[in-house]
């Protein structure tokens, strides 16, 4: 996958979009919602979001870490 720089602010822009498609996508398919939380890394789980065309990096996936569903889950060990 490539990769793009983009300035500061408009990165910011596109992972926090990214996050909130992640979010929509957890709330409304269940079998995703398990698949992330089985993941083992935010790699792994970076690219089973890319599988449903959410890009978003492991680090802004690390950094929300225990946010993304309710529950605190899913959680990666650091």
């Amino acid at each position: 996958m490539a990769t793009i720089d983009l300035p500061a602010s408009q990165a910011e822009n596109s992972s926090a979009a990214a996050l909130h498609q992640l979010k929509e996508l957890l709330e409304r398919d269940s079998a995703f919602a398990q698949a992330l939380g089985a993941t083992a890394s935010t790699e792994a789980a970076a690219k089973l979001a890319a599988g449903h065309d959410i890009v978003v990096t492991p680090e802004a996936l690390w950094r929300h870490r225990g946010t993304l569903v309710s529950g605190g889950l899913p959680t990666w060990r650091g």
